[in-house]
């Protein structure tokens, strides 16, 4: 199996709810790692990215120990890498400042990937990729195409906090994906509907987001677990998925990215939704027991912990 990776890999600063400052590797380095550490060694992951000068040699040293992992797709730019700072005010609610993002990818770039099985495109900065670039490769690929939609659901202020907001081509993005991942925060963006609206709308949501090109959708609810909406029979299915109990929790950081890489390191041999689902929610909660990216490397034991 062959898996692509399109995003950016972050300079993070994290400045925990409790705790010193951590300096992490985030972006698609989560969802590399664990893919890579998922996945054996006869697995292709190949991650598509730039990354600045100042970056690029701690990237390929990190993941030079994976045998599954690929580097060609890995572009070094004459620049500074995105970095971004995490700043908690709660056990899972942060403020996020980010520096300039790297260029979008085009199609070129693309092409390495074009024979994946299937393609995780993560809008880690919401600017990694370019949207016609996508379009051209999705029409020139058999991929499966993962939209994590993540960061192409925040605006940039001058100081570079990020905010909610919904891009007026949304819509476009979306009709990428044959499989959508949402955290509530962006589905709730995108569908217009605030905090104070009841879950039943988000349901209706996540069901009209299959009206358009995606045949599964998640919607994730961080310590709620997630819905998961697809296609069963020609009608419309959707079914609350229970997370992990973890106490406590350490970080929240990269629980997104554990979620899309489990998902098909399960989905893609089986076409299992519902299973692919509970192992995605099990992975997003072991990912909260560490600060950052620090013990992805364990994934497989605290699997065999928990049971």
């Amino acid at each position: 199996m062959k898996i692509g990776v399109v995003g950016t890999f972050i300079r993070d600063r994290i400045l925990p709810w409790q705790g010193e400052p951590v300096e992490s590797i985030g972006g698609i380095f989560f969802t590399v790692t664990f893919l890579a550490n998922l996945l054996d060694t006869s697995a292709e992951i190949c991650p598509v990215c730039f990354v600045g000068e100042d970056f690029y040699d701690k990237i390929i040293k990190e993941l030079s120990v994976y045998e599954n992992v690929r580097l060609e797709g890995i572009k070094q730019l004459p620049m500074k890498n995105t970095q971004v700072t995490l700043i908690y005010t709660g056990p899972q609610e942060r403020d996020e400042i980010t520096t300039e993002p790297m260029p979008a990818l085009g199609y070129e770039e693309l092409t390495i990937i074009k024979d994946a099985d299937a393609v995780e495109v993560n809008l880690i900065t919401g600017f990694d990729a370019d949207l016609k670039a996508l379009k051209k490769f999705r029409n020139n690929t058999r991929a499966l195409i993962y939209l994590d939609f993540h960061s192409h659901a925040l605006g940039i202020s001058e100081e570079g906090k990020r905010y909610y907001q919904r891009p007026v081509d949304w819509a476009n993005w979306v009709n990428l994906a044959d499989i959508l991942q949402l955290n509530e925060m962006e589905a709730r963006t995108l569908a217009g509907i605030s905090k104070d609206y009841p879950q039943e709308k988000l349901i209706e949501f996540g069901k009209k987001i299959l009206d358009r090109q995606p045949s599964v959708c998640h919607i994730t609810l961080a310590d709620q677990g997630s819905y998961v909406f697809f296609k069963n029979n020609n009608k419309t299915d959707v079914k609350r998925i229970k997370a992990l109990t973890v106490s406590p929790v350490v970080d929240i950081i990269g629980c997104g990215d554990a979620f899309a890489a489990a998902f098909l390191v399960k989905y893609m041999p089986t076409q299992d939704v519902i299973d692919a689902t509970k192992f995605a929610n099990k992975i997003a909660g072991l990912n909260c027991m560490f600060v950052g990216s620090s013990r992805v490397n364990e994934i497989r034991q605290l699997i065999h912990d928990v049971g």
